[in-house]
């Protein structure tokens, strides 16, 4: 299954050239097929937002740990802080995990990235409805990787 570099529309078996936009099939030149660009983009974006996130726990847990008896709410904050400390940890991880998946190409990372954008959709939706004006910014960009996201050529990167 071969995809029109231009376009993005499916070649049959026995086109030489594309029937929607009417670009050869074949070049003279070689044409690279790796890694998508934006695919790119949204693996380093990821792992921006994963070093992002092992800053803030190492400042959360720093922080809740000076504070610890010292706090108008004693030992609490230090169980707060703690507890603040392991889920930014987690999502430090599933970010470069998610970075990761983008990279190689598992399948299941395009799926976390469609499910995310959804989510943060509609999260976005939300917001605005209750005046955050902001909201469009996000409603547009989670749009964006989600149209992104169903391009045939990031579909067959994903498939390969």
């Amino acid at each position: 299954m071969t995809f029109c570099p231009s376009c993005g529309k499916e070649f049959t078996v026995d086109e030489n050239f594309c029937s929607g936009c009417g670009k050869p099939r074949f070049s003279q030149t070689s044409s690279y097929a790796g890694r998508p660009t934006g695919i790119t983009v949204l693996g380093i974006l990821q792992i921006i937002l994963g070093i992002i996130l092992v800053i803030s726990t190492v400042m959360v847990g720093v922080m809740s740990g000076m504070m610890g008896n010292y706090s108008y709410f004693g030992e609490m904050t230090s169980v707060v802080g703690g507890a603040i400390t392991a889920i930014l940890a987690v999502l430090a991880a599933f970010s470069f995990l998610i970075a990761s998946a983008l990279f190689s190409g598992k399948k299941w990372g395009r799926t976390i990235v469609i499910v995310f954008s959804i989510v943060n959709l509609v999260m976005e939706a939300a917001s605005l409805a209750v005046g955050n004006v902001f909201g469009i910014a996000g409603i547009m960009l989670n749009g964006i990787v989600l149209y992104y996201m169903w391009r045939p050529h990031v579909i067959a990167y994903f498939t390969k």
